[in-house]
């Protein structure tokens, strides 16, 4: 896997890709998926964000392809969450995905400057690239949330040193207090999975990427795989939005189900969605959304796919 002539777009389908396929994951408990939609968030509106979303996957591989001066990735976060919230009139659909796969998107333009790629290595390109933002990121990532406009998110959260997000004055205090985007998510990190697993050189996904291929190889059904995965992160993680929505014993409570449920289903065979179905419906029904462990499920569908990708031009195997 080289960055010759046809590289950018390549990748950059691939990690769209990863936005369909986690949507599209069922049932993948309290998300939306292929037959479970949320008001005002429908399944549709993910599958057409990830229409939108190659042309600035793109533009990272390249960006990181020449180097980066002003920007690095806020922007190409922005882009996208504008895009799909104004031609869809929907309520967000990537906030967290948008950043974890521009990320993605830079480092490999980055890294593939430097020869043949191995994914193992994208970790530690991805610090040097977060090291490389500047106010301009933040401005712009300040911006995506702004435009996505969170629940959980609210004015009256403590920022300590950082500009409020809801400041009317955020850009120009932003330039003013000389805030670099990873030092923005290093003080989200405290309690922000998204913001930890971008700092972390995708810790999370490279660990989950090996638990999926791992299922993939024993039952071949990837859409099994993807909700067995999305099960694994949730019962290793604390889900930010369960977090700040619900408080942090139903957060613990939540992880311990999919822990729970997770161990029935690697014992069962045809019968496995049935389990599932019964926690989605549970969730469901208490409003439930574990949605940052849904964006570390779609990095780890990338990273399974990149590994594919670098072994030749298969991304994925789906004869079975």
């Amino acid at each position: 896997m080289k960055g010759g002539l046809g590289f950018s777009k390549s990748v950059a389908e691939l990690l769209a890709l990863a936005l369909v396929l986690e949507a599209s994951g069922y049932p993948k408990p309290g998300n939306v998926h292929r037959t479970s939609d949320k008001a005002g968030l429908r399944y549709e509106a993910f599958l057409a964000t990830s229409i939108f979303a190659v042309k600035y996957f793109e533009r990272g591989v390249k960006r990181g392809q020449r180097g980066f001066k002003r920007l690095v990735l806020g922007d190409l976060v922005y882009g996208l969450v504008n895009e799909a919230m104004e031609k869809l009139n929907s309520t967000n659909t990537c906030l967290g995905t948008a950043l974890l796969l521009s990320l993605m998107s830079v480092s490999l333009g980055v890294h593939s400057t430097r020869g043949s790629l191995d994914v193992e290595e994208l970790g530690s390109v991805s610090k040097e690239v977060l090291n490389n933002t500047t106010t301009w990121d933040t401005i712009y990532y300040y911006r995506a949330i702004r435009k996505a406009a969170p629940s959980y998110i609210k004015p009256s959260d403590e920022t300590g040193p950082y500009v409020n997000v809801w400041d009317p004055m955020y850009a120009a205090r932003i330039l003013e207090k000389g805030h670099r985007l990873v030092e923005v998510l290093k003080y989200s990190a405290r309690f922000d999975i998204v913001a930890r697993e971008a700092l972390s050189g995708f810790q999370q996904g490279f660990l989950a990427e090996r638990f999926m291929r791992e299922r993939v190889s024993i039952h071949g059904d990837l859409n099994r795989a993807i909700v067995e995965t999305y099960l694994y992160l949730l019962s290793n993680n604390i889900d930010t939005i369960v977090y700040l929505k619900h408080g942090p014993n139903v957060a613990k409570e939540v992880s311990e189900s999919a822990s729970r449920i997770l161990r029935k289903l690697l014992s069962l065979g045809k019968d496995w969605r049935e389990v599932a179905l019964k926690l989605d419906r549970e969730f469901s029904s208490r409003g439930i959304n574990p949605g940052a462990v849904a964006d570390l499920t779609a990095e780890t569908i990338a990273l399974y796919m990149l590994r594919n990708f670098a072994k030749g031009s298969l991304i994925l195997d789906l004869s079975r």
